[in-house]
């Protein structure tokens, strides 16, 4: 796939493959992006460049990269490895970091309250889906769940569309609406989706955090 020219990212937009940041505000906020990068399609981080895909510049590259390596090399788990050139657009300083699809996903991104949570890209958002605390349950039954092959099927579908219904997801892994309807409400309980509609049909989108 031949390589996309900042310029060319910044004139498509925002999305599940690109944001844009004027600054980094933290090694926090920052790991978050590359951690949900990595766990769904990869993407590209753009840095001196507003929402509206006006050209700022950075003020300092140096602390740009420190952020950078802060993020991640203490807060992503397992640590992961990104990509980072820079650009003079209209002479202002542009940085554009890489994040690939990781292999060993899923990857946690530490919190200020030190907090391990996994992100993944739905749209233009970095999203987090919620640890299983419930019933005693460990980060190995997370990744077993997130491994399963109907459960990536369902984080697919909700990352281009706002919900699912139970019949819609019975069609799409084919089961019956019964069984999906079951499924549906064990992720709702586990934290993993939020039921938005109580009458029928019940609609369940993915967990926003507050």
């Amino acid at each position: 796939m031949q390589e996309k020219s900042i310029i060319q990212i910044i004139k498509e937009g925002e999305g599940l493959t690109t944001e844009f940041k004027r600054t980094i505000d933290s090694p926090y906020k920052i790991a978050k992006t590359i951690v949900s990068f990595a766990n769904t399609s990869g993407g590209s981080l753009l840095i001196g460049i507003a929402d509206s895909g006006a050209i700022l510049g950075v003020g300092s590259e140096l602390a740009e990269l420190k952020k950078l390596e802060t993020a991640t090399g203490r807060l992503i788990e397992p640590k992961l490895t990104i990509q980072i050139k820079s650009a003079l657009l209209d002479g202002k300083k542009v940085m554009q970091v890489d994040v690939d699809e990781s292999p060993d996903k899923p990857h946690y991104a530490v919190n200020e309250k030190d907090m391990r949570i996994i992100y993944i890209r739905v749209k233009d958002k970095s999203i987090p889906i919620p640890k299983l605390l419930m019933q005693g349950e460990t980060d190995a039954d997370l990744e077993k769940l997130l491994a399963s092959r109907h459960i990536k099927t369902l984080i697919t579908y909700l990352r281009e569309q706002d919900s699912v219904t139970a019949k819609v997801f019975s069609r799409i892994i084919n089961i019956s609406e019964k069984r999906a309807e079951r499924m549906l409400h064990d992720l709702a309980e586990k934290q993993v989706l939020l039921k938005i509609s109580r009458n029928k049909p019940e609609a369940f989108s993915l967990k926003l955090a507050k």
